[in-house]
C-alpha cells in the first residue's frame, strides 16, 4: 500500500472517528432532554433559560416629570435550580418619543416655534427617550399545583443601574447646534444604580412550546445628571434624583434542561 494510501485511510478514520464523537454527544444531549422534559410533570428540574421579553413602563416621581410611557425590549440568562431557586442577568432597551421636559431648546427657537437652519431655512428636531437597564437577580419559584413543578409563581429580586436621556435627532441635518457635541448640553444623560423587583407566573411546558413569563416589574434608580452643564439652564445640575418605573412584562424563553434531581408524588 502506498504512502498517500495509508494517509488517505487515516484521515478518514479520524473524521469517522469525530463524527462518531459528535453523534454520540448529540444523542446523550438529546437523551438528557428527554428524560428532563418526561420528569416536568412530577420532577423539580434544573436548567437554563434563555429569554426574550417586551415591558411597557409608567414613569413616577422624579422621572414621570421628563417622560411619559415607555416600551422597553431585552433579554436574560436565568439559571434555574432543582430547588426553584432562580438567578438572573439581564439587560433592557429603554425607548419612547414621549417627551415631558421639551423645553430644553426653547431657548433656541424663533417666535413661530422653528429652529435657523444651516440654509437660513425654518429646520426642526425630534426628541425621543432612550436609555437601558442592566440588573443581577434572584428569587424563588412557588409552584401552584404538585403536578406542575416547574411552573408557578415566581417572585425576583435585584440590584443594577439604570440610565436614560433625551435623544435629539435632526433628520436633515441642517441644525448642527443642537446635535453631535453640543447635544451633551441638553440631553439630561442620567444614570445611577437601581432596585428591582418583579413577580409573575412562569410556564414551562411539558412539550417545550409554550414557555414564558408574565407579570409586573418595578425599578427605582437613584441617579444624577451626568453632564457638567446644562446649556438651556446655564448651570449644573447635581442633584438627587429618584427615577421609578412600573410596567407590565411578557417573557418568551428556550430552556435547557439538566437532570432532574427532586420527584413528587400525588395519591
Amino acid at each position: 500500500m502506498s504512502v498517500p494510501e495509508v494517509f488517505f485511510l487515516s484521515q478518514t478514520s479520524g473524521t469517522h472517528r469525530c463524527l462518531f464523537i459528535v453523534l454520540l454527544c448529540s444523542l446523550l444531549t438529546q437523551e438528557v432532554q428527554a428524560q428532563a422534559l418526561s420528569n416536568l410533570r412530577d420532577t423539580t428540574v434544573n436548567g437554563w433559560l434563555l429569554q426574550v421579553h417586551y415591558a411597557r413602563h409608567w414613569p413616577f416621581a422624579d422621572l414621570a416629570d421628563r417622560f411619559g410611557s415607555n416600551n422597553a425590549i431585552g433579554g436574560a440568562v436565568k439559571r434555574k435550580t432543582s430547588r426553584n431557586w432562580l438567578w438572573s442577568l439581564e439587560g433592557s432597551y429603554l425607548f419612547s418619543g414621549n417627551i415631558k421636559e421639551d423645553t430644553i431648546v426653547d431657548g433656541l427657537l424663533t417666535s413661530e416655534g422653528f429652529f435657523i437652519g444651516l440654509n437660513g431655512l425654518a429646520s426642526s428636531v425630534l426628541l425621543f427617550e432612550r436609555g437601558f437597564t442592566f440588573h443581577l437577580n434572584g428569587g424563588k419559584l412557588f409552584a401552584l399545583s404538585s403536578s406542575r413543578p416547574n411552573s408557578g409563581l415566581q417572585v425576583m429580586a435585584g440590584v443594577g443601574i439604570l440610565q436614560h436621556k433625551i435623544k435629539i435627532e435632526d433628520p436633515d441635518q441642517n441644525v448642527p447646534y443642537v446635535t453631535g457635541e453640543y447635544a451633551k448640553g441638553y440631553d439630561r444623560l442620567t444614570n445611577g444604580w437601581a432596585l428591582r423587583q418583579y413577580i409573575g407566573y412562569l410556564n414551562l411546558d411539558e412539550r417545550r412550546r409554550l414557555n414564558f413569563e408574565i407579570g409586573i416589574e418595578a425599578l427605582q434608580g437613584f441617579t444624577r445628571n451626568r453632564r457638567p452643564w446644562n446649556f438651556d439652564q446655564m448651570k449644573k445640575d447635581d442633584r438627587r434624583r429618584l427615577d421609578v418605573l412600573l410596567g407590565l412584562r411578557l417573557t418568551w424563553m428556550l430552556p435547557f434542561y439538566g437532570r432532574s434531581e427532586e420527584r413528587f408524588y400525588t395519591y
